[in-house]
This record gives structure tokens, C-alpha cells and sequence, in this order.
């Protein structure tokens, strides 16, 4: 299957408008069966746009990675808005104060350090600034050991200008999981985890609210652990190939593709497109599986986007003069939609194979 959209130029971000539309309709009623508030995380799409329609339909709040995303999407009139990165530094603490003026804030953070730091931004301000305990809930990136958080949650309770409201987890090592049931064994364990973690907490004296998980592939699962009470997943608005590959997305849930053009076709086992890593980023595919390569193109499973350059997506198959055309458009779908969407500046909304709109994703490269 390929697009013939040449009135759009390559590479361009295409997304399916009802695909979106279900995708966002779909988490959203997970969340209401499961009882749990949702709070999507806006990184993957990094529009204003599609953040106000998830609240249409009943998220609770937006999350986001940094201050200049949150900046964004206050702009748009966003209030509740939950940072979920340690905020470190004087600069962005004078951001964040600014920020504070015109939303609902709550940071996440691992350290006493990084709580020291709010908590001089509390008093200045008057007020107590909410904040969650990060967990390391088996991604080893930040995050307190479970073992540690009664430790750690017992410095930051001494802080005047900070508020510990809850705990909160990314289990983004769901996505080495080689098959969906993997993935469930993972939510399951997780939420337990987090669970049992805020117990104890409450059991120490801390007022533990909020228990927010976090990652598209486990959220059908771990939405119904009784204790959790927040999802943020976010690539789910999307999806990719990595969910494809871990069993919670199909093809045909996939609303983002990158139209592409056949620029070269040198070698009759190569041709080359006009995406390469400033397009489809350079990130490779987290789950196990045979498959290789830097996306798969709709209609053509055996073709591997072998290579990517600054500007070349470089394709490995056979018989490629007789299968390809220089000119022919294809859409991919690729890897690891975020970095995807923040390489972009603009996404195209489709309906029925005709663009009906554009969007602007205006906190594309707000990395601070």
C-alpha cells in the first residue's frame, strides 16, 4: 500500500484523524472503568490541541517532561499540570515560579536535594508545592529503591515549602517484553509494587494521596490494580511500532505515519528516501524481536529501512527497481513516535486518505 499525496511535500507527519480520535476515546474509557484518574502524558503528541480534547474527554490533568512543554500548554489555558522530571537549577526554579502564576503545578522528583530546591520556591511563594516520590519501579533510570522511599520521604516531610502528595513510577521497561502477556506480568508486578510502597508510606505517618503509574503498553493492566490511582501513559494517542511489536497496537491503531519519498534507487537491492534520522530519529526498537531497522513501511513487510543518515532513510530489499519508482510516496511507521513528533513542526490531519487540516506542535523541541 502506498499514499500518492503529492500535493504534500516529504517528509511530512501524517495523522489519521478518527485513528487519533478512537486511540484517545479507547484510554480514556479504561480509565473510567478502572476507576483511576488519567493524566496523559503530552510528549508524544506535544500539541495543545490534542492535550484540550483528552481533557474533553475526561483526563484529569496533563503531564509533562519539562518546563517549556508546561509552558506551552499554559498558555493554551491548561491549569493542572504535573512535571514528571526533577526540577534542578535556579533558572528553571524562576520558570517554574513564573509557571506557578497561571497553573496547578506538581513535580516529581528522587532526592532531598531536588525537594531543598522547591521548597526555598515554596516559601517564597506562600505556598507548599505539591510533589511525588519517583520509584524505580525496575527501569533503573531516576528513582528511589522502594526499600529507600521511607528514608528519603521522611527528609522531604521536614521541607516548610513542599507538599509529599504521592508516589509515582515509569515502568518503561515494559517494553522489553517479548509478548503482550509479558507485558501484563509487568503491570501486574509494578502495580503491586507501588501498591504496597505507598502502604508502608502510610503506615510511617506520610499522607500518601496519589499512586500514578505511568507507560502505554502496561496501562490496560495496571489501571485495574486495586491501590493505583493515576495513569500518564501517552504514546498510546499514536502508538508505534514498539507497541505494535509488544502486542497492545495494531496497524491499523497506529495514527501517525511519515510520508516519504523514493528519491534514489542506485542498486537493485537498495533505494533510499528523503527521511533519515533528522525525520525518524535515530532510535532503534526496544522489544526483542527478529524484526530490524528504523520503522516499518506500510504494505511492504520485508522491505528493512536498513541505515539512516542526516537526510537518507537507506532500504534493503530485493529486486527493488522492479518493486519501487523514484517519486513513489510510502508511509512509515516508526519505531518510537515521540522523538518523531518533536523533530516536526507541523502534523497533517487526514481523513480518508484527503488532509483535511493541519496541526502545529508547538512544544516540539521545548527540551528545557
Amino acid at each position: 500500500m502506498q499514499s500518492e499525496l503529492s500535493y504534500l511535500d516529504t517528509p511530512s507527519l501524517l495523522v489519521d484523524a478518527d485513528r487519533l480520535e478512537r486511540n484517545l476515546k479507547e484510554m480514556a474509557d479504561v480509565a473510567a472503568r478502572a476507576g483511576v484518574a488519567l493524566r496523559p502524558h503530552i510528549k508524544t503528541h506535544k500539541s495543545p490541541a490534542i492535550a484540550l480534547r483528552q481533557l474533553e474527554l475526561g483526563a484529569r490533568g496533563i503531564t509533562v517532561a519539562k518546563i517549556g512543554e508546561a509552558e506551552v500548554m499554559a498558555d493554551a489555558g491548561i491549569r493542572d499540570i504535573r512535571i514528571a522530571y526533577p526540577i534542578v537549577g535556579e533558572q528553571k526554579l524562576k520558570r517554574l515560579a513564573k509557571l506557578m502564576e497561571r497553573a496547578d503545578v506538581s513535580v516529581s522528583l528522587d532526592s532531598v536535594e531536588a525537594a531543598q530546591g522547591l521548597s526555598g520556591l515554596g516559601l517564597s511563594l506562600g505556598r507548599r508545592i505539591p510533589i511525588l516520590l519517583k520509584i524505580n519501579s525496575g527501569l533503573n533510570r531516576v528513582g528511589v529503591l522502594p526499600e529507600e522511599a521511607t528514608a528519603i520521604a521522611a527528609a522531604i516531610d521536614k521541607l516548610p515549602g513542599t507538599r509529599l502528595v504521592g508516589i509515582l513510577t515509569h515502568e518503561g521497561q515494559s517494553l522489553k517484553e517479548a509478548s503482550r502477556e509479558g507485558v501484563r506480568e509487568c503491570a501486574l508486578r509494578v502495580g503491586g509494587l507501588m501498591v504496597d510502597t505507598a502502604q508502608r508510606l502510610r503506615q510511617s505517618g506520610f499522607g500518601i494521596e496519589e499512586v500514578s503509574v505511568g507507560a502505554t503498553p502496561t496501562a490496560r493492566d495496571i489501571a485495574f490494580v486495586p491501590g493505583v490511582t493515576e495513569l500518564r501513559c501517552g504514546t498510546y494517542v499514536f502508538n508505534d511500532l514498539n507497541e505494535m511489536l509488544v502486542g497492545v497496537a495494531t496497524e491499523d491503531t497506529c495514527a501517525l505515519t511519515v510520508l516519504a519519498t523514493v528519491v534514489s534507487i542506485p542498486a537493485n537491492d537498495r533505494a533510499v528516501l528523503d527521511s533519515g534520522s533528522k525525520t525518524l530519529s535515530s532510535d532503534l526498537l526496544s522489544p526483542p524481536s527478529s524484526r530490524k531497522g528504523h520503522g516499518y513501511i506500510k504494505g511492504y513487510p520485508d522491505i528493512t529501512i536498513a541505515r539512516l543518515t542526516e537526510e537518507h532513510g537507506i532500504l534493503s530489499l530485493q529486486d527493488a527497481r522492479q518493486r519501487l519508482r523514484i517519486g513513489q510516496q510510502v508511509e512509515i511507521i516508526p519505531n518510537h513516535i515521540c522523538p518523531v513528533v518533536n523533530l516536526a513542526r507541523v502534523m497533517y490531519l487526514m481523513r480518508n486518505g484527503v488532509c483535511v487540516g493541519q496541526m502545529e506542535i508547538a512544544a516540539a523541541a521545548k527540551n528545557r
